[in-house]
């Protein structure tokens, strides 16, 4: 566990130390996605209202709000991986010989995009048998104990098996993001030795997530576009930290750094 923290605490602190450079490093997609989100609470009202309000099933949705929810979600979802980019070229190709070189070219940019693409399905492929595994642990759990509390320890057990199967294959991701190519298969052996900790920072990242929700759901309105971009910001928050805890198994696992830095 204490390998764990060490992580974390080393992923926190690079996005935290330098306040005013992580933003400026971000700032680009950190707009983008957050237009994104101004743009569908402008031209689409009434998607945000069906998608804010849960209890009132019988509201329809055009076409027009179905074809903007497609395309600003997926000019957000682009936005996310510009996040990345940015952020693990800044950490990991930061040097006196590199600074003129952060900012990615088209070609990485899409070649990070594609090998995202490779790892979400290889992580939807896995959900089969996760969701299967619980299904059965739920059998068990809920037919003896009836309540919500087996099901959400179900549910937290199932999104702790997603997480660390993403940390074992997303090592793709800040590789491709510095111009590398590394397929899923060697992303899994280079975490092989980790593999036992990285349950760790798996529990760590579920609980920070909990606690980030607990917080933001009592303090941030229910509904309206405030609630919109509150939520995108949360999202791009926990987006961040989950980018910047890989940044940190890259370079210590694959460059030799030290998580005391």
């Amino acid at each position: 566990m204490n390998t764990a923290l060490a992580i974390l605490a080393h992923a926190l602190r690079m996005l935290i130390f330098e306040t005013a450079a992580t933003l400026r490093v971000i700032m680009p997609a950190v707009v983008l996605v957050i237009g994104c989100s101004i743009g569908v609470a402008l031209l689409s009202p009434d998607l945000v209202a069906f998608m804010q309000d849960t209890q009132d099933t019988g509201k329809t949705l055009r076409p027009d709000d179905l074809l903007n929810m497609v395309f600003f979600g997926l000019v957000g979802l682009l936005g996310y991986a510009l996040m990345a980019v940015l952020w693990h070229r800044h950490v990991l190709l930061n040097g006196a010989e590199q600074r003129e070189n952060l900012r990615p070219n088209l070609s990485i940019f899409l070649g990070y995009v594609w090998r995202a693409v490779v790892v979400g399905c290889a992580q939807v492929l896995a959900a089969i048998p996760i969701s299967l595994a619980m299904g059965g642990l739920g059998l068990l759990l809920i037919r003896d104990n009836p309540d919500g509390m087996a099901t959400m320890l179900i549910g937290f057990l199932g999104g702790l098996a997603f997480i660390w199967i993403a940390l074992r294959l997303s090592l793709a991701l800040p590789a491709a993001a510095i111009g590398y190519t590394m397929t899923l298969g060697e992303s899994w052996q280079i975490t092989k030795p980790l593999s036992a900790q990285l349950w760790g920072v798996g529990l760590l990242l579920s609980g920070l997530n909990v606690c980030v929700y607990i917080v933001t759901n009592a303090v941030l309105p229910d509904v309206g576009i405030i609630a919109v971009i509150a939520q995108t910001l949360v999202f791009i928050l926990e987006g961040l930290v989950f980018i910047s805890v890989l940044t940190t198994l890259y370079g210590y696992m694959v460059e030799g750094r030290s998580l005391g830095q």
